[in-house]
């Protein structure tokens, strides 16, 4: 019976270390993606503010060249049709997915 008592401690500390190295792990992971994701969020918001401006810079740029008040912008907006229309084509496709997954999957690794 002694035996089997030093067994049944030495199996459940055993699982009781290997849990805690996991959850010590997970934990790791975890906070090391949503620290990458925080950090792209803002990455992504400062970028989005650049081409806001950029754009306006741009048309207003077109404008006075044109000389017009808003065919500038309207050379800028269907540039970003452009871009639409081919991202939605490949989004269609599948092949947009697929780059994202593999875009995904190698920051996963990281």
């Amino acid at each position: 019976m002694i035996k089997i008592d030093k067994l049944i401690d030495s199996i459940s500390s055993f699982l009781r270390e290997r849990f805690d190295s996991m959850k010590g792990d997970l934990v790791e992971k975890i906070s090391s993606i949503i620290s990458k994701l925080i950090s792209f969020f803002i990455l992504f918001l400062i970028l989005m503010f650049v081409i806001g401006f950029t754009s306006i810079a741009l048309g207003n740029y077109i404008n006075s060249i044109l000389n017009s008040t808003y065919l500038g912008h309207g050379i800028i907006s269907l540039f970003y049709l452009i871009i639409f229309i081919a991202l939605y084509r490949l989004s269609k496709s599948g092949t947009l997915k697929k780059i994202i997954e593999k875009e995904m999957r190698k920051g996963l690794k990281n």
